[in-house]
């Protein structure tokens, strides 16, 4: 709660137009607050759950994580070997160090861990959800956010529809904007997913639209995407895109479609797969 109004007061700080909000949906989709703080939905871990998480990723991950747990009230530091809350850019108020055995029983929301490999992240998500039962891991840009089994932004959303509908308010259109992967349960729930520039390519494929002027061109997402294959490999598969292009008598290294060359004839843009 205290992030997402911290959140607000620095966005309405640093533009010029207003920035307001009803509800806002948080703690990765656990919670539904209004605009006074007030929580109208939350769903929270089993203490046992925290001190399983906790046990689990000291087992399972092989390098430095940083672990946080989130409640109501506040966020706390229970392990940070990374930094994180330490960093010069972190506000100094934003963290409150603890032990377990204080924060486990408090009610928390959700638990972040700090982990900046996205490989070793996926890893370590999955290992979560194996060994630890009743628990949902969502990955985010350098992080895994741990919570209540099937709790995500997208279930979020569906919750702040059905406190609408009890108000008697009809959702009639709904926008997702987002960045990463904790994003792609939002963008199955909109009716206009869209997904930032510099998203994950999963992320974008999930939003089904990029804007042609942001796509890269195809030798430099080849060799983005499959840096991780052997050297051999990626020439490999350069050279048989370029014996298609030479074919069809393609640019390989074009910048990507011009306007409205990937759209439609009636301009809707069309969806990548």
């Amino acid at each position: 709660v205290r992030l997402v109004q911290h959140a607000v007061e620095v966005a309405r700080a640093s533009t010029s137009i207003g920035l307001d909000y009803d509800y806002a949906v948080c703690a990765t989709g656990t919670t539904v607050i209004d605009s006074a703080g007030r929580v109208h939905r939350t769903r929270i871990l089993e203490a046992d759950q925290v001190r399983a998480v906790v046990r689990a990723v000291g087992v399972i991950a092989a390098v430095p994580v940083s672990v946080f747990a989130s409640t109501l009230e506040r966020d706390y530091v229970l392990d940070d070997p990374i930094g994180l809350s330490t960093d010069q850019r972190t506000p100094p108020d934003r963290f409150t160090a603890a032990p377990l055995s204080q924060v486990a029983g408090l009610g928390v929301t959700s638990m972040p861990l700090h982990i900046p490999d996205a490989r070793v992240a996926a890893a370590l998500a999955r290992g979560l959800e194996e060994s630890v039962d009743g628990v949902s891991c969502t990955r985010s840009t350098g992080f895994v956010d741990v919570t209540a089994a099937g709790e995500s932004k997208g279930t979020g959303m569906g919750r702040l529809a059905a406190l609408l509908a009890d108000q008697g308010v009809e959702v009639s259109e709904v926008a997702a904007v987002g960045d990463s992967w904790n994003d792609i349960s939002m963008f199955g729930r909109a009716d206009v997913p869209c997904a930032m520039v510099g998203a994950p390519g999963d992320v974008i494929e999930a939003a089904g639209y990029a804007p042609p002027a942001d796509l890269p061109p195809f030798l430099t997402y080849l060799r983005t995407h499959y840096r991780h294959m052997p050297s051999q490999a990626q020439q490999e598969l350069v050279a048989a895109f370029e014996r298609i292009a030479k074919k069809y008598d393609l640019t390989t290294h074009h910048a990507g479609p011009a306007p409205g060359q990937d759209e439609t004839t009636d301009s809707t843009p069309r969806r990548h797969t």
